[in-house]
């Protein structure tokens, strides 16, 4: 792993969500970040001129031209997905077909052109790379979150230039949660903002970060 603390360019998938709308606002405010890509199905209204959307319909493909666009760039930060409950029959493709299409994309490609690249997922306490636990909440969802994971650091083996950063948080709370509800919940709960933080540190600088990111991780990243 390389630090590469300066003046880089990050890809930002998820940019309208809960997560993803408070990660692109780390980034903005973010020195070390010159530019912003977001990936999206609509236009993300730019809060900045960092900010440039990439309007793309089809997570499963991406095409040559796609890709080089892109090739300039040094980090994703994957803030797509959500759980069984809300997403029903597009669970699987969503969380881990096109996570994996466009990782290892975007793997191949920077490892032909000679520069590290991390990826940065969100994924989620519980998460089953082995795929057997038995605990019956949100299984499906832990589990294909848990294949992400597995393939993503199969990627990682691959490619050399290639890692891939799991964040597991709990509970994510919106920014303006009680600080009780924080202190209280703290082993399984985590504040948005400091889950952005994180995210975008780990970014800029994954060279002390593991492959996995549990809750509490989170928070000392954050607070760093």
């Amino acid at each position: 792993m390389t630090t590469r603390i300066g003046p880089m360019k990050i890809i930002l998938t998820g940019a309208t969500g809960f997560v993803g709308s408070e990660v692109l606002r780390e980034l903005i405010a973010c020195d070390s970040v010159t530019a912003i890509t977001c990936l999206s199905r609509r236009e993300v209204r730019p809060r900045s001129p960092k900010v440039t959307t990439v309007l793309h319909e089809d997570f499963a493909n991406y095409n040559g031209a796609l890709l080089e666009r892109l090739s300039d760039h040094r980090a994703c930060i994957w803030a797509m997905g959500g759980k069984a409950s809300d997403l029903g029959d597009e669970l699987a493709r969503i969380t881990h077909t096109f996570t994996l299409e466009f990782a290892e994309g975007m793997a191949a490609y920077t490892q032909d052109h000679a520069h590290p690249f991390a990826f940065c997922y969100l994924s989620g306490m519980g998460a089953d790379p082995s795929e057997t636990a038995w605990l019956p909440w949100e299984k499906q969802t832990r589990r294909l979150k848990g294949r992400t994971e597995f393939d993503l650091q199969a990627l990682s083996d691959k490619y050399p230039g290639f890692s891939a950063y799991s964040f597991r948080p709990g509970g994510v709370l919106p920014p303006d949660a009680s600080k009780w509800v924080e202190f209280a919940l703290a082993p399984i709960v985590v504040n948005v903002g400091a889950l952005a933080r994180a995210m975008v540190s780990v970014a800029v600088d994954p060279s002390t970060a593991q492959p996995t990111i549990y809750n509490a991780a989170i928070k000392r990243i954050a607070q760093q």
